[in-house]
């Protein structure tokens, strides 16, 4: 993720805040941006649904975009957590891909990605830079994170990754593969052991590369 995109996404900084009602804004921004889309959800709409005023919204972010953003972070950051990235020699690498692999889905296939995703592949023609940041903010956070953690673990000794960038890349795709697509088109989804075979087979496969 870029510099700036970060900066946006960061809430102001100055005195301590109320975190109920961080997270009652983040909470009324998710869904109105779900329902209405980021076109048609206001900032007036958010403060009315959270509770708070349109000054307190403003108090934490710049504009509405800003909010955007730091709405696909919290969704992110509380689905695939960075601590579950970070390199640790008492676990085998294999167990850590699986659990990278699972959050990752969870994050993709949840009732709430769905939405966000629906929402903006639908306004992507009137809305670019929607789609601009949930690729900025969510995916290239993620796909960074992994690329760091095959880094760490390559300096470790543990794997052997040449580019992690593209490895982060086609390790993710593989991943999602089948059952996105499912779930994008409202497909019955895979069965939850033949997805469960699918993660372990993916690890498999990235470690035979990678080893």
């Amino acid at each position: 993720m870029s510099i700036a995109t970060l900066m946006m996404c960061a809430p102001k900084r100055g005195r301590p805040r109320d975190v109920s009602k961080d997270e009652a804004i983040l909470a009324a921004a998710g869904e109105l941006f779900m329902e209405r889309g980021y076109e048609a959800a206001s900032v007036d709409a958010v403060a009315q649904a959270a509770g708070v005023s349109k000054a307190t919204i403003y108090a934490r972010y710049d504009d509405k975009e800003a909010l955007f953003c730091a709405v696909l972070k919290h969704e992110c950051d509380t689905v695939v957590m960075p601590s579950g990235l970070q390199p640790d020699p008492d676990r085998p690498v294999h167990e850590m891909l699986v659990d990278l692999a699972n959050g990752f889905l969870d994050l993709v296939l949840g009732d709430r990605a769905m939405r966000m995703h629906k929402v903006i592949v639908a306004e992507s023609a009137r809305a670019p830079r929607m789609a601009e940041l949930f690729f900025e903010t969510a995916v290239l956070q993620l796909q960074g994170r992994v690329a760091d953690w095959l880094r760490a673990e390559t300096a470790a000794g543990r794997l052997s990754v040449g580019d992690p960038e593209g490895a982060a890349w086609r390790y993710l795709g593989a991943v999602k593969s089948e059952a996105h697509l499912r779930a994008s088109l409202g497909l019955k989804p895979m069965a939850p052991d033949v997805l469960s075979r699918h993660v372990e087979a993916c690890a498999d496969d990235f470690l035979k590369a990678h080893r």
